[in-house]
This record gives structure tokens, sequence and C-alpha cells, in this order.
């Protein structure tokens, strides 16, 4: 929500989005949801039900895996604060987003037997600075991927549960998010092959068919009805994967398949999932 000073037109607004850069205030406030965790970290040692291996695991792994440290050169846990500190507010807006990600994954790690939910909220903390800063990437699990809003990861993210009970869907949705996540070599033509994998196994799942292209075909006849302009959309859509000159035989050459494509793919595919798996639970086809 734009401030006062924005929307009088005193103050401009955010309107470019970060997704090769990190300005000083967007650093500001990511460096203060370190300072949050690291407080948590703190209360939490000194409470009686916890000790403090949580902060000391977190900190041991980032100080030797993600600084290359010697585990016998860590000095105390203000080192490797610091460290973090530097990283934040100094280093290139990838190594930042590295450090942010390896960060909430050990948080899954080592928090996990005092509490369940501290690595989410950490994403959720992250999450809501990249949303108010127009930082081009978002949480989706525990990856950072490139897309722009927090209502598009909430809704990937949102399918891949919709479809835990289908592990080939689950499987899928989550291996194109890891693909399209990769800033050392990210790998779009998979991305998008896993994205319209997951459509596939939903509807194999309710019709038995394992071509998507017959599975639209079926889904009526199996029970659950959608609009036939929908159906066509994504039968055509199938085909320009599939057919002989699709992505999924290498027809589409892998300069075409960048990374707008292949979000909007894995955001497309989401949306779609979610959809059928909403109706076939409606009909008693999918549990």
């Amino acid at each position: 929500m734009a401030s006062f000073a924005e929307r009088v037109g005193k103050r401009a607004t955010r309107t470019i989005t970060q997704t090769d850069d990190l300005d000083v205030e967007t650093r500001t406030e990511l460096w203060n949801t370190f300072v949050v965790l690291r407080d948590i970290l703190n209360e939490a040692g000194r409470r009686s039900n916890w000790d403090n291996d949580t902060a000391k695991n977190l900190l041991t792994s980032v100080w030797a895996w993600e600084f290359k440290k010697p585990r016998d050169e860590m000095k105390g846990e203000g080192q490797v604060w610091g460290l973090i500190k530097k990283t934040v507010m100094e280093a290139e807006w990838f190594d930042v987003l590295d450090l942010i990600e390896e960060t909430v994954k050990y948080l899954k790690r080592y928090a996990e037997q005092y509490t369940r939910t501290l690595d989410e909220t950490f994403t959720e903390a992250f999450n809501n600075r990249f949303e108010h800063f127009l930082v081009g990437y978002r949480f989706i699990g525990q990856e950072l991927t490139p897309v722009d809003t927090s209502a598009e990861a909430d809704a990937i993210n949102a399918a891949i549960e919709d479809v835990a009970s289908i592990a080939g869907a689950r499987h899928s949705l989550e291996r194109a998010t890891e693909l399209l996540a990769d800033r050392d070599k990210p790998d779009y033509p998979n991305s998008i092959k896993e994205s319209i994998s997951a459509v596939e196994a939903v509807v194999k799942k309710v019709t038995g068919k394992g071509e998507l292209s017959k599975g639209l075909a079926d889904l009526e006849a199996a029970g659950l009805t959608i609009h036939p302009a929908l159906k066509s959309a994504w039968i055509k859509m199938y085909g320009w994967t599939s057919d002989d000159d699709g992505i999924r035989h290498g027809g589409i050459d892998a300069a075409d398949a960048d990374q707008a494509l292949a979000a909007y793919m894995l955001k497309t595919c989401s949306a779609f999932v979610s959809y059928l798996t909403e109706e076939g639970r409606k009909t008693g086809l999918l549990k």
C-alpha cells in the first residue's frame, strides 16, 4: 500500500521491479529481517524449554558452507552476524538472495525440533519485504523463484499443496520451480515441460489417460465438466509443448524458452492444477 507521502505526490511511488539489483533501502530492510531472526533466536536460547543449538547450528552452517570459512576460526555468533550484515548490505544482489534462501533452509533443518513455523515465518517475512520493495523474486517452498508478486507465489504454493496426494503432479511442480529458480544454471525448457506434466498427472488421475489431450477430451465422461473453450485452450497448449515442433521434443529453441515464458507456464499450470483438483473434489473424483 502506498504511503501518505506517495498518495499525495510528495514522494515517488516505486514502479520498477528489482530483478538484477537491490537498492540500499531494500538491503536495509532485508538486514532488519535478519535482525528480527537474530533476536528471536537469542530469546529462544534463554527459554528453559529451548537450548541454543538452533542458533549455533544455523550460524555454524552459514559460516562454514556459505562463507566457506574454517570452523575452528569461528570465534562467536556476533562474528557470523557481522558477515551476514556485510553480505546483505554490500554483496552482489544474487549473493544476498543465495544467503537468504540458504538461511531459510537451515532454519527448517535446525529449528523444526522446536517449532515447525519458524522457517515459514521468515519466508513470509522476506516475501513481504520483496513485495514492498518490488524485488522480482518470491519464496515458493524454500526456493527463491523469479515471480513478481506474492499472490502468484501463494498460488503456486497452493497448487503444490493441492496435489499433495498426486505424487507425480507435486513432483513436477516442485521440479519446475527448482529448474526456474536455479540462478546458476536455470533450465527453462525443462521447467516448462515439468509444468505441463503436472497438469497431465492430474488429468491422468481423473481419467486414467496418460496423454493430456486424450485425458482432457475424456474429462466429461469421467464426471468433470469444464467449459469447452477452456478445454480447447489446454489441448492447444499441450499441442504447443508436445507435437514434433514442441518444447517436449526439443523443437523450440532454448533461447526462445526464457525466464518469462517458464514463469508464465509455471503460474498458468499451477492455476489450472488447482482448478482441476478443486472441481475433482467437488465431484468426488479426487480426495
